[in-house]
């Protein structure tokens, strides 16, 4: 069973692992569609 101690230190720790991969994805592919815009040039 997880005590309200342990939400208190995991939640806001997977909220901060989820808004990362969401911001590396998001970088991921925006780096991508700028090569293959640089690369239609």
């Amino acid at each position: 069973m997880i005590d309200i101690y342990s939400m208190e230190v995991l939640v806001p720790s997977l909220v901060m692992i989820g808004a990362m991969s969401a911001a590396m994805t998001w970088g991921f592919f925006k780096v991508r569609g700028l090569m293959n815009e640089d690369k239609k040039k």
